[in-house]
C-alpha cells in the first residue's frame, strides 16, 4: 500500500496517529496552521529518595523521620495538565516504600502492590491529571504509620489555560505521635512539617491582592476545618480546579483530600489561619502578615496583580532550615506503650513498672522466636518456634527476622482484651532485626498475635 492511500485511509477512518515527537496541526477558519495542546505537552522529570533521617519539629523537639529527599513533607512537585511525569523512586531505608500519586493513572503506576523493598528502585510515568491539587505518599501498610513517619509531599497540577494572579502558597498538614503514630489524636499537628512554624515565621502578603493556598491534608485525624481570619474566602471542592468554587467562612478536610482557597485583604495586619479544634491547640496555626504595597513596587514582582508569584521555593527553603535546627540535639524516638492520657505519654514510673520492652540487641537468647522471612503469608508458621513453652519468670524476646513490620499482641484478633497483657504496638518491629520482650509472671497458655496481618498467631505456654 503507498504512502498516500494509508493517508487517505486515515483520513477517511478518522483515526489520527501521533507519535511523541509529532505535533497534531490543524487550520482555523482564516487557514493559519495552529499547534494542538499535544505537542506543547511538557516531560518533567523528577527523583525522590526514600531516606532515614533526624528532624526538628518543633522548638527543641528532634524526632525519627522517614523522608523523601530529606524533608517532611517531600518536594513539591508540578506539572501542567496533560505533561509527562516521570518519578524515579530510590529506597535506601531497610524498610519497603512507595510512591502512590492521587489523580488519573494506570494501576501500574499506583504505588500499591509494587513495593520496593530496600536498596530498589521504581520508576513511575504517568500523564498529569487533573488539574488541581494533588498529593503524593507511601502506601505500605501500615500506611498510617508510613505517612505520619513523613513520606508524602504535594503534587500540584496547573490547568493549560493560565490562571488569574496571584500570591501562591503549598500548604502540606501533617501529624506526629511521639509515643504512638497510631494513636487517632496525635501530639503534633504541622503545616509543612513544623509545629507554629508559621506563627513565627508568617507568610508575607499584600493587601489587595490574591493569595492562592494549595492546601492539602496527608493528617490522619478526622476531618478538622480549615479557617482563614479577617475574610470568608473561596475555596474549590476538593482541590479540583473543574470543580465550580464556593465562597465559606472554613472548610473541612478528611484525610487524603485537598482544597484550593483564594483570600484577598484590604486591610494590612496579621491574619491568623488554623484547623480549628484540637489541632491549632497542638501546632497547626499560622498567620498572613498582610503589607500595604510600597508606592514603587513593581506588579508581578512585589504585587501579585499582572502575574502571579509563586512562594514554594521560599516555603520549602524555611522548611529546611526549621527542621535541621539544633542538628545536634538528642532524638525523641517512639516509645511503645502509650498511656491512656491526653497526649500518650508514658510516665517514668510506668517505664519502670512495664516488664515489656523494646530492644534492638542482635544477641541469641533463651527462649527467643524467630518471626521468620515472608511471615505475614504463613499463620502460625509465621513464628519459629511456635508454641513455646518455659517457667513463670522467664522472658520471651521475639526477634523480627523478616523484612516488613510486624507487631506481637496479646490475645485473639478483634477481640476487646487484644493486647492487655502485652502489646509491642505499631511502633516496636518496624526495623528488621528489632526485638521485642516480655516477662510471664503467671501460668498458662497466652495466645498473640500481629496486629497488621491478624493471620499470624503464636501461643506461648508457662509452666509453674
Amino acid at each position: 500500500m503507498s504512502l498516500s492511500t494509508i493517508i487517505l485511509s486515515i483520513i477517511l477512518t478518522g483515526i489520527v496517529l501521533i507519535t511523541p515527537a509529532m505535533g497534531l496541526v490543524n487550520t482555523n477558519s482564516s487557514g493559519a496552521q495552529v499547534q494542538n495542546l499535544e505537542s506543547q505537552a511538557k516531560t518533567h522529570e523528577y527523583t525522590l529518595v526514600a531516606e532515614d533521617t533526624t528532624l526538628e519539629i518543633a522548638p527543641n523537639l528532634r524526632v525519627d523521620a522517614w523522608t523523601y529527599n530529606g524533608t517532611v513533607p517531600g518536594p513539591t512537585l508540578t506539572a501542567t495538565e496533560g505533561d509527562r511525569v516521570i518519578v524515579h523512586f530510590i529506597n535506601k531505608t531497610p524498610l519497603p516504600h512507595t510512591v502512590h500519586f492521587h489523580g488519573d493513572h494506570p494501576s501500574t503506576q499506583d504505588g500499591v502492590f509494587e513495593q520496593v523493598e530496600a536498596n530498589g528502585t521504581y520508576t513511575y510515568d504517568f500523564i498529569a491529571t487533573p488539574a488541581g491539587a494533588l498529593m503524593y505518599h507511601c502506601h505500605v501498610s501500615p500506611v498510617m504509620q508510613h505517612v505520619r513517619m513523613g513520606l508524602y509531599g504535594a503534587f500540584i497540577v496547573y490547568p493549560k489555560n493560565p490562571l488569574p494572579p496571584a500570591r501562591e502558597y503549598v500548604i502540606v498538614s501533617g501529624e506526629y505521635d511521639t509515643q504512638n503514630q497510631l494513636n487517632p489524636i496525635p501530639e503534633y499537628y504541622m503545616f509543612n512539617g513544623y509545629a507554629e512554624g508559621y506563627m513565627k515565621n508568617p507568610l508575607p502578603a499584600r493587601t489587595n491582592e490574591t493569595v492562592r493556598i494549595y492546601f492539602i491534608n496527608l493528617g490522619l485525624s478526622p476531618s478538622f476545618g480549615m479557617h482563614i481570619h479577617g475574610t470568608l474566602f473561596k475555596a474549590y471542592p476538593s482541590g479540583i480546579w473543574q470543580n465550580p468554587p464556593l465562597k465559606i467562612q472554613s472548610w473541612e478536610l478528611g484525610s487524603g483530600n485537598a482544597a484550593i482557597l483564594e483570600a484577598k485583604w484590604p486591610w494590612s495586619g496579621k491574619f491568623v489561619f488554623h484547623s480549628h479544634g484540637i489541632p491549632e491547640e497542638r501546632g497547626a496555626m499560622g498567620y498572613f502578615n498582610v503589607t500595604n504595597s510600597p508606592a514603587n513596587a513593581i506588579d508581578g514582582k512585589d504585587i501579585a496583580t499582572t502575574k502571579s508569584i509563586n512562594m514554594v521555593n521560599w516555603q520549602e527553603n524555611l522548611t529546611r532550615a526549621l527542621q535541621k535546627a539544633n542538628a545536634n540535639a538528642t532524638v525523641t524516638s517512639l516509645s511503645i506503650h502509650p498511656s491512656s492520657n491526653d497526649h500518650g505519654v508514658t510516665s517514668e514510673t510506668e517505664n519502670q513498672e512495664h516488664s515489656s520492652k523494646v530492644s534492638t540487641s542482635n544477641n541469641t537468647k533463651a527462649n527467643e522466636v524467630l518471626i521468620v522471612k515472608g511471615a505475614a503469608t504463613l499463620g502460625n508458621k509465621s513464628y519459629s518456634p511456635n508454641p513455646i513453652s518455659i517457667q513463670v519468670g522467664n522472658t520471651v524476646i521475639w526477634k523480627n527476622s523478616d523484612n516488613t513490620v510486624h507487631t506481637v499482641t496479646s490475645g485473639v484478633p478483634n477481640t476487646v482484651s487484644a493486647g492487655e497483657l502485652f502489646d509491642s504496638g505499631l511502633t516496636a518491629l518496624i526495623m528488621p532485626s528489632k526485638t521485642y520482650s516480655h516477662k510471664f509472671m503467671q501460668p498458662g497458655d497466652f495466645s498473640y498475635f500481629c496486629r497488621v496481618h491478624p493471620t499470624m498467631v503464636g501461643k506461648v505456654t508457662v509452666l509453674p
